[in-house]
């Protein structure tokens, strides 16, 4: 993801937006230390669905990884996931915020440290 994280910080934020959304089963949440920033970038931008998709790689990473230490970080992921869900009317070829909270659910629901930070 060097070529998104190079447009980004050129701030071209639509090539950047192109690129990732075309490149979406690519992402590896595992370099967080490149990916965050973009998403941090494309929210600031009012790119939500490209920061969605970001935050989506983030998380997943975090959920498969099962490090309970890592947990707060996914909560806040999820979290702003909810928030961005809101605000983004065409998930194009993405699966919607609920489907994809289902599909943690259904892959991850048994991760009780996971859930009960998020309820709280």
């Amino acid at each position: 993801m060097t070529d998104a994280a190079f447009l980004v910080a050129a701030g071209q934020f639509d090539a950047a937006e192109n690129y990732l959304l075309t490149h979406a089963r690519e992402l590896n949440g595992d370099f967080y230390g490149t990916l965050l920033p973009m998403a941090e970038a494309m929210e600031k931008q009012g790119r939500h669905l490209c920061a969605s998709l970001l935050y989506r790689a983030l998380l997943d990473s975090i959920l498969q990884r099962a490090q309970t230490k890592t947990y707060p970080h996914g909560v806040r992921y999820l979290k702003k996931l909810d928030l961005l869900a809101g605000v983004i009317a065409d998930w194009r070829t993405l699966e919607s915020h609920a489907g994809y909270k289902a599909g943690l659910v259904e892959h991850h629901g048994r991760k009780s440290s996971f859930w009960s930070r998020y309820r709280t």
